[in-house]
């Protein structure tokens, strides 16, 4: 090859850039065939931070992103869960992976959280990372984005639902909204996009699929109304189960029908 040759990459990052790792898929399907769509890149691009912003923390995010992650180790890639919240899924798959498989809590401190993902990722280029974050500063954010590009990995950061109303500089955001049933709205930012895309997927998981319409467990959802004043009204019940009986409250005042029947 003419080293003089206009088209050969001269700086260290552009061949870097131009001679990715072999061991690492420069892009994988998310799962989802719309989401796909959505994406920039139909998938989840090798080097980029993806943050989710998840209602329901070790839920609906391992179900979004959980395909994804067995495409990955089935490819080879290394596989790291930092934070992980302690109602993540039991997933049988996940405990077949043995020695293949990094899980740790650094602790509260969401600083130690980030660097212990960051020294994952320089032990295991091209790697993929879920790390569960409750805060991020300007610096931890920095960090992370540069390890992530530097080694090539694919990170989804998982943080809580309220934070997607902060300034983010992530390569994707994703917001979770329950929707009707197993299906849930997730909600596309890039920074190149003007608006977001609003993206409908099933995050249903296989044994409820498998399950029986006459078996599914009846609702538990408990209305309770101050006897003082009835306008105030509090819904106890899953995250789902409270947003399909606001959906119903608001369909019974658009129909003109009294809100407490």
């Amino acid at each position: 090859m003419d080293m003089n040759d206009a088209s050969f990459p001269t700086s260290w990052w552009q061949r870097m850039l131009s001679q990715p790792s072999p061991a690492t898929p420069r892009c994988l399907p998310t799962g989802h065939a719309r989401l796909d769509a959505a994406l920039p890149d139909g998938g989840w691009r090798a080097g980029q931070v993806v943050e989710v912003c998840s209602p329901q923390a070790g839920d609906a995010e391992w179900r979004l992103l959980g395909e994804a992650v067995r495409r990955g180790v089935s490819q080879g890639q290394a596989l790291a869960l930092v934070q992980p919240p302690r109602s993540l899924p039991q997933d049988p798959w996940l405990s077949s992976l043995d020695e293949h498989l990094t899980c740790c809590w650094p602790g509260p401190d969401p600083q130690a959280v980030v660097e212990a993902g960051i020294q994952w990722l320089q032990a295991h280029p091209g790697g993929l990372l879920l790390l569960w974050a409750q805060e991020m500063t300007a610096p931890a954010w920095r960090a992370l984005t540069r390890a992530t590009r530097r080694h090539a990995g694919h990170v989804m950061l998982v943080r809580p639902a309220v934070t997607r109303w902060d300034d983010s500089p992530a390569d994707v955001r994703l917001g979770l909204l329950p929707g009707r049933g197993r299906h849930w709205d997730v909600r596309v930012q890039t920074p190149a996009s003007a608006a977001a895309v609003l993206v409908r997927v099933s995050l249903q998981d296989e044994a409820a699929a498998r399950a029986p319409a006459t078996l599914a467990t009846p609702s538990g959802l408990k209305v309770v109304v101050d006897p003082a004043d009835r306008r105030r009204t509090a819904l106890c019940g899953t995250l789902a189960q409270v947003c399909d009986e606001l959906d119903r409250l608001a369909r019974r005042e658009a129909q003109g029908w009294p809100l407490a029947a």
